[in-house]
């Protein structure tokens, strides 16, 4: 009863969404209906989500889908998670977030209503599209021909709880861009001077942009302590797809700060905006369609993916299209000096975008390969790091010093403060660098992250006066932003230079010995949890003979998938990680491999702090 109900739904939304695109001279629908019509679509889908999400939580298993990815002795969490565990639910909440992004703009515009209507008409042709991508290739509501009494199982690695957050935060970023789409083409077609178009693309940017993020730092965190590698980020074809709208939308919004209205830099804003959201659908082709190999790679299809691939055509050939044949209608010209904030955002805009073709064409490389010759090759860690890595250091270089330019001249104030503060510095890191084990990228990543994280509270000591309020954070906001930055790059830097890696063979009641942290195995156990059977391992740490704290990396075993996955041990520190990973047992005695990991802790505080301050960034005018 309830697939009838979700599908119900999902038929009668693509309806009304449909009633909404028929031309004028067909159906006049004058603007009261429109925005009736809108709405009432986006509840229909909402009535469909969350049919699917009561039948994964009630274990229905009449529907196929649940049947497929689901099992009634999951923890609730993982039931709900299971929603969207999968392609068609996936893609289901996909839709269900393209309608919801066009649903709260309709309430939060403040655009003249012509142009408000153009943006709504566009997210609605890209829901259509979606809606009919589900109904007929993709259907989360099929119901079993037989009955069942029991499902097959989530995939064990996405039982976890970051797992269960991490794809919604995801879309939220991936989807939220289809809006900021929208905008960018409602704006080359809307016949007027009106500008406010600027300032919500820079709002659902932020936005959209914000929410990649915190998406991205939760498969990254996923990553460092479920799949047992010791670190945080891999290169891997999925992680390259996320990160890829990710800098597109860093030099979208960093765009959108610079803009004074110049015809350029709106040509460029729209450009970024249709390139954000085609990257998005890409990466959804790249994974759904099974042709990228990834232990991110949770469900696929070929068939399917090839559908997606004409989405991706359809709407970024129509988004290119009318950004050639139209053009914005002011003509201010760009005023560009030899050094200020202006021209510094420029080339940085020109590295991400050399960046993400150079992280492009590293993921696809492969593919075109494979379909020319027929050989499977693969592009790893070592490629992207002497590629990509010395792209963005002058992108970073720039972040470092455009705390202290200026926007209207060459004029650096309180130049003097700057350059004795910078040379200060670079002697401390060089004679830091000298005495201890000296490693370039180690130097340059401690240089360029101290540098940016002290030139911005120079900044903000140096013109503005402190004050507790909303609206002094608001003003200094934007430093904040950088300094997360900072502190995320001395985090990258000193967990993947300076990261140390041993090997063990022990028994129970061994002692051994980690760069002066003693680690003791004292027992290994097997837990019967709800779903799964825990081999866990405790291990004490203990520091100048007192004991700092127990460490539990764990091998779990999920009986309905018949799968094994690792969870590591790890020991937080301010200052390092402790990282163990329990390995195989021979003749009682167990292989283990631990890692010391300088200051990652820093890496997810950047973070955090970035997060913050794209918040933040949503109450300024």
């Amino acid at each position: 009863m309830i697939s009838l109900v979700g599908f119900s739904s999902l038929c009668l939304s693509t309806f009304f969404s449909f009633l909404i695109l028929v031309p004028k001279s067909i159906i006049n629908l004058n603007v009261k209906y429109f925005f009736i019509f809108f709405r009432f679509s986006t509840f229909l889908i909402c009535i469909s989500f969350f049919s699917l999400m009561t039948a994964y939580i009630t274990s229905d298993f009449s529907n196929y889908n649940v049947f497929q990815n689901s099992h009634s002795d999951k923890p609730l969490i993982y039931k709900i998670s299971g929603t969207w565990g999968n392609h068609e639910g996936s893609i289901l909440l996909w839709l269900f977030m393209i309608s919801i992004y066009g649903f709260v703009y309709s309430f939060l515009s403040k655009s003249l209503v012509d142009y408000k209507i153009n943006v709504l008409k566009i997210q609605n042709g890209i829901f259509l599209i979606f809606a009919l991508f589900i109904i007929f290739t993709s259907n989360p509501f099929l119901v079993n021909a037989v009955e069942v009494s029991e499902g097959l199982g989530l995939n064990p690695i996405l039982q976890d709880p970051a797992l269960a957050i991490h794809p919604p935060m995801l879309y939220l970023g991936y989807v939220g861009f289809s809006l900021v789409f929208s905008l960018g083409i409602a704006s080359l077609l809307k016949n007027n001077e009106d500008q406010n178009w600027i300032k919500e693309t820079k709002k659902w940017s932020i936005v959209s942009w914000t929410f990649l993020t915190a998406g991205i730092a939760l498969g990254s965190y996923w990553a460092y302590y479920e799949l047992g590698w010791g670190g945080w980020w891999f290169w891997d074809p999925v992680e390259n797809i996320s990160l890829m709208p990710w800098i597109v939308g860093l030099a979208l919004v960093h765009s959108l700060i610079m803009i004074r209205g110049e015809q350029a830099i709106e040509r460029w804003i729209v450009f970024l905006s249709i390139l954000c959201f085609s990257l998005s659908i890409l990466g959804t082709f790249l994974v759904r369609s099974g042709i990228l190999t990834s232990v991110h790679s949770f469900a696929s299809d070929a068939s399917r993916g090839l559908f997606i691939l004409l989405i991706f055509f359809l709407t970024t050939g129509f988004g290119f299209l009318i950004f050639l044949i139209k053009s914005p209608t002011k003509k201010n010209n760009l005023h560009l000096l030899l050094i200020n904030k202006t021209s510094a955002l420029i080339i940085n805009n020109i590295l991400m975008i050399i960046a993400m073709l150079t992280i492009l064409l590293g993921t696809v490389y492969p593919i075109i390969i494979e379909v020319l010759t027929n050989t499977r090759v693969s592009v790893g860690g070592p490629y992207f790091n002497s590629t990509v890595l010395p792209i963005l250091l002058p992108g970073f270089l720039l972040m470092s010093i455009a705390p202290i330019l200026s926007w209207q001249s060459n004029k650096i104030e309180k130049f003097r403060t700057y350059v004795m503060t910078f040379l200060i510095l670079s002697l401390l890191v060089s004679l830091y660098s000298y005495f201890t084990d000296f490693n370039i990228w180690g130097f340059l990543g401690l240089i360029l992250g101290s540098w940016i994280i002290l030139a911005s509270i120079l900044s903000i000591i140096l013109r503005y006066k402190f004050l507790i309020s909303f609206s002094y954070i608001k003003l200094i906001n934007s430093f904040v932003a950088h300094i997360g930055v900072g502190i995320m790059i001395i985090g990258i830097t000193f967990s993947s230079v300076y990261q140390k890696e041993y090997n063990f063979n022990i028994s129970s009641g061994d002692q051994i010995n980690v760069n002066d942290n003693f680690l003791k195995l004292e027992n290994i156990q097997i837990l019967e949890e709800k779903n799964y059977q825990s081999l866990k391992a405790t291990f004490s740490l203990t520091k100048k003979k007192e004991l700092v704290d127990y460490i539990f990396p764990a091998k779990n075993f999920y009986p309905v998938s018949k799968m094994i996955t690792t969870e590591a041990g790890i020991y937080h520190d301010w200052l390092k990680d402790i990282y163990i990973i329990l390995g195989n047992e021979k003749d009682g005695r167990w292989s283990i491999k631990v890692y010391l990991n300088p200051l990652v802790s820093l890496i997810w505080i950047g973070v955090f702090i970035m997060i913050f301050s794209g918040f933040i960034a949503i109450f300024k005018k």
